[in-house]
């Protein structure tokens, strides 16, 4: 991700008789899971079955939300190190579902040196509906400043043309503690949402009405789903983060389905 993109993507304003998002607060539904992954069948080390991992990533007894197990992320400069899960289970929601997962980060945390780091959590590879090109949107990601704040964003990577996003404010640091994210996306309304602890992050999300897919370019299915930490730029020796307690469904999700927390360790 260019440097200039990413400080840009805070500066979006409201497109002139674009529709507003939605300003009410989703409960949680009752529609089936059609992902959950706690990876507590899962030996350490390995990747949860049906999903593929690539570099430094795995399932470790070190930490966990739930359980005993979580997913976690191996240090490195920059570069993805998560898994990728391919299946019905995504076709079966086609372009509307509601994600949800914990997740943590070691402290203290990598700062960039200079400029940005921008950091993928969750992303999905799909078609375009507006171009037919493949793409990788990203529902659950960050950028950080130099002084360790970061934004949410919401960003779309094709491969042969320019990138874009929508962000927020540089307002919040990675903690160490366990942190709900959850993300929604409706390609039939071009919707995206975010809430971060039960609290939405207002700033990234849109609503650009149906067929108006320009600056969103929500697809109509998912062709997979990743999750674990792609950072693009040097992070000196990199994130160290555990994920946990993953779903999706059509439904919002919040702890639904999440045992008791782990004990503290």
């Amino acid at each position: 991700m260019r440097v200039a993109l990413a400080l840009a993507l805070g500066l979006g304003l409201q497109a002139q008789n674009e529709p507003r998002p939605p300003q009410d607060v989703p409960p949680v539904g009752k529609s089936p899971i059609l992902l959950y992954e706690d990876f507590e069948t899962t030996a350490p080390g390995q990747a949860p079955r049906g999903w593929q991992k690539q570099g430094a990533v795995g399932v470790a007894a070190d930490q966990a939300h739930s359980g005993r197990h979580a997913l976690r992320i191996e240090a490195a400069p920059n570069g993805p190190r998560r898994i990728t899960f391919k299946g019905d289970a995504l076709k079966a929601l086609g372009g509307r579902h509601w994600g949800r997962l914990f997740f943590r980060v070691q402290q203290p945390s990598p700062v960039p040196a200079s400029g940005v780091v921008h950091s993928t959590l969750v992303a999905g590879a799909a078609q375009s509906p507006l171009h037919k090109d493949p793409i990788e949107v990203r529902v659950v990601d960050t950028v950080m400043n130099a002084k360790g704040d970061f934004q949410w964003i919401y960003n779309l990577q094709p491969r042969m043309r320019p990138e874009f996003g929508k962000g927020g404010g540089y307002r919040t640091k990675f903690t160490d503690r366990w942190t709900l994210a959850e993300w929604f996306v409706d390609h039939a309304t071009q919707t995206y949402r975010l809430f971060v602890d039960g609290e939405e992050v207002k700033d990234v999300a849109f609503m650009k009405g149906a067929g108006q897919f320009k600056d969103a370019e929500i697809p109509e299915v998912f062709e997979s789903l990743s999750v674990g930490w792609n950072n693009y730029q040097q992070a000196g020796t990199g994130f160290v983060a555990w994920i946990d307690d993953v779903a999706l469904s059509k439904d919002r999700l919040g702890i639904r389905n999440v045992p008791p927390p782990a004990r503290k360790r």
